[in-house]
């Protein structure tokens, strides 16, 4: 699309002389963000002077000439950006296209809620792409949210003090939840009147009424104008055009939801079916849509969370909560988030309620899909889905504080099995498997290609045994350990190709295959770490964000080293899983609990076990393990908390050993990890090289005689 035909391109000039003359500032500060420390990159290509050309669309060109490293240095800079103002203007202009074969002839705008350091590119990009910006930033308007008006006292004192202080020049535009509050903005001269949050129907409604009595009507006439705002896609905007509409914003908390957290919690309905019902008057989810609005904000850098949550938190806590699926889902959303934004008290009430009401409606029996599914076979899915989730975050909270016994653990769970996420996202839902077929699954003629998420509650599944095991015999004994080795080795053998790695032919992860091998993980070192020689330091049992698994017996004094070894082999797991490149904070909230257990299992190695080599390797793979806790850090607290204990672990008991980064390694030393598999069997031999340089010794009385525990040393 040329400037020339853009709609509401100025009369003269181009869309890009709005642009500052200079981007030198902006230029450096990317940069610097992209590049804070080492250009490892430039020091391969050197100051050689070559030319780099950017290429536009019919003549447009530009060269740039200047030392090698600066060009590459500013080439995947350039690409990003480019490829965020594209993606913009494209979903804008797209957007205005559907408004306008719909019959809206008026503004569709924008935003100010834009990515920190990047509201030139993206606001360039609505113009681009036809659409107004809205507010550039917080002085081109007066915005007058619903804090603002509990601070003030009422709309019409917010409104008049922002007309005090803005003057004639600066427009005021009042979030209006209801009628009654837009129709009291509009007395006290607000100039804009949001309706956020409405239906279709509500909005059409209102803005007649509105436009009628103030605008229409014979009355006191007003110049005002009416924006509709909150929950808007592409999928459902076409609904809310009419005459009376002036401006139409979109709302990013939802898309946010789906983009960073759906995928590892996948059992609300996929975007489009939940834009799809939101249209229907009575569709049930006013509750789900405030959980899923704050999740969303949690991933907003431009939006605090906290008022969401409030919603969230006081609308769920009402004494008339409806006793249904909807209820469940957003319950078990709150705990989850709860949880993880350090609310642990909070959300351990929350999933009990969730886990309440589930019972209540009878969520785990086979024929509750149906019952509840008003005929949508997606709907179905959901639920079933619901239950399971519920079942594993149940199953979680227990694990986390270190105790066998968790509310749905002895419940019947009579479920059909969820079936894959690209039938769930198409709605092309297959007849459901059971549990029945699943568990024969070995004795079939033809491979059967269950879902992940089938999977990953297989994974659960042995967790659960444990547990039961040991309330039952109050005992970890040896024969339990060889049980749950048997049965990991089961789970890891019967998966098909397709699921050995969470990393797709395309290039996506599988998040949920993901945290099945990283739970695969951890049920190994939980159950082997009593019995081996990787001893609990003082601060690892101090820690507060998570528990590690405390030792239940005095650990026996034979085959430490096949424990030892397969620790090592759930920590090389790990390690793999994380080396997969990705958005971090992504992943499943609960892989940060995971993987803070397994980096303080890798530090008690450092002190015990390894030296040379092999403990270079082992402290990167702790810097590896506290990086990605410090990714999820920036969005959970919770994650950050872990971060920073895990650091504070790793800074008491490694501080006396010798750093070894800088050591050059012997070029026959360095093996490169493969990642074919990300689960295999472990010889039950003592002597397996589970590292490149190491080896498990025999003797672990006499090996250990030359090494400090980490008790010591940290004590010393």
């Amino acid at each position: 699309m040329s400037d020339s035909k853009i709609e509401g391109a100025p009369a003269h000039g181009f869309v890009a002389h709005l642009l500052p003359n200079t981007y030198k500032r902006l230029v450096s500060e990317w940069l610097e963000e992209d590049t804070p420390s080492f250009d490892y990159g430039g020091f391969v290509v050197g100051e050689e002077i070559s030319e780099a050309k950017l290429l536009g669309k019919s003549e447009h060109c530009a060269t740039v000439r200047g030392p090698v490293r600066n060009l590459l240095l500013g080439e995947r800079v350039a690409l990003n950006t480019l490829a965020r103002c594209s993606g913009i203007a494209t979903k804008s202009n797209r957007v205005l296209a559907l408004l306008r074969k719909a019959g809206y002839p008026n503004i569709l705008a924008g935003t100010r809620k834009t990515t920190p350091g990047f509201r030139l590119v993206e606001k360039y990009g609505m113009l681009v792409g036809g659409v107004d910006a809205h507010r550039v930033d917080l002085s081109a308007m007066t915005m007058l949210k619903d804090n603002h008006i509990v601070a003030a006292g009422s709309i019409t004192n917010a409104v008049r003090a922002a007309k005090s202080a803005g003057g004639f020049a600066i427009k005021v535009e009042v979030e209006c939840q209801s009628f009654e509050e837009a129709d009291e903005a509009i007395a006290a001269g607000a100039d804009i009147v949001m309706l956020d949050n409405f239906t279709s129907d509500g909005v059409k409604a209102a803005a007649a009424q509105l436009k009628d009595k103030w605008g229409r009507g014979t009355g006191d006439r007003k110049q005002f104008l009416v924006e509709v705002s909150g929950g808007l896609t592409e999928e459902n905007v076409e609904p809310y055009v009419c005459a009376d509409v002036d401006i139409i914003s979109t709302d990013r908390l939802l898309d946010l939801f789906y983009e960073n957290f759906w995928h590892a919690f996948p059992f609300v309905l996929p975007h489009h079916y939940l834009n799809a019902r939101k249209l229907n008057l009575s569709h049930g989810m006013e509750n789900l849509l405030l959980v899923l609005q704050w999740i969303g904000s949690v991933y907003a850098p431009w939006t605090p969370a906290e008022p969401y949550y409030e919603a969230a938190r006081l609308a769920l806590s009402s004494p008339t909560l409806p006793r249904d699926p909807w209820s469940v889902q957003a319950l078990a959303l709150l705990a989850i988030g709860e949880h993880h934004w350090d609310l642990r008290l909070e959300s351990k009430d929350t999933l009990n309620k969730a886990v309440s009401v589930a019972l209540e409606v009878q969520m785990n029996t086979r024929e509750f899909a149906r019952a509840y599914g008003e005929g949508s076979a997606v709907l179905e899915e959901s639920w079933r889905r619901t239950y399971y989730y519920l079942a594993l975050v149940d199953q979680h909270f227990a694990v986390v504080v270190n105790t066998p016994m968790f509310p749905l653990r002895d419940v019947p769970n009579l479920v059909d099995l969820p079936c894959e996420d690209e039938f769930f996202l198409t709605g092309q839902i297959p007849p459901p498997a059971t549990w029945q077929e699943y568990d024969t699954r070995e004795f079939a003629d033809v491979e059967a290609i269950y879902s992940s998420i089938v999977y990953m509650i297989d994974v659960s599944k042995i967790v659960t045994f444990i547990m039961r095991s040991f309330t039952e015999t109050g005992a970890f004994s040896d024969s339990l350990i060889a049980a749950v080795d048997a049965k990991v080795a089961a789970w890891q053998s019967l998966l098909p190709a397709c699921k050995k790695d969470p990393m797709r032919q395309n290039g996506t992860i599988d998040e949920i295959m993901f945290q099945a091998h990283l739970m695969a993980a951890i049920v190994i070192m939980t159950s082997h770490r009593p019995f081996s020689s990787l001893t609990y330091s003082i601060e690892e049992l101090s820690t507060e964000s998570f528990a590690s698994p405390v030792p239940f017996i005095e650990p026996l004094k034979q085959n430490r080293g096949t424990h030892t070894a397969r620790i090592l082999k759930a920590i090389d797991i790990q390690t793999k899983l994380l080396a997969i490149p990705c958005a971090i904070e992504r992943h499943n909230v609960f892989t940060a609990c995971m993987v803070a257990t397994l980096s303080t299992a890798q530090i008690s190695a450092c002190n015990i076990l390894l030296e040379d080599h092999a403990l270079s390797i082992a402290r990167d793979r702790v810097r590896l393990s506290i990086g990605c806790l410090n990714a999820m850090g920036t969005i959970w607290p919770l994650a950050k908390k872990m971060a920073r204990e895990v650091r504070y672990v790793a800074r008491r008991t490694l501080a006396g050993l010798p750093s070894l980064t800088m050591q050059e390694a012997e070029p026959e030393r360095e093996i490169e990890v493969p990642r074919d598999e990300i689960i295999w069997p472990v010889d039950p031999s003592a002597q397996i090289d589970i590292f490149a340089g190491i080896s498990i010794p025999v003797d672990w009385d006499a090996a250990l005689m030359g090494y400090s525990s980490s008790t010591t040393s940290s004590l010393s």
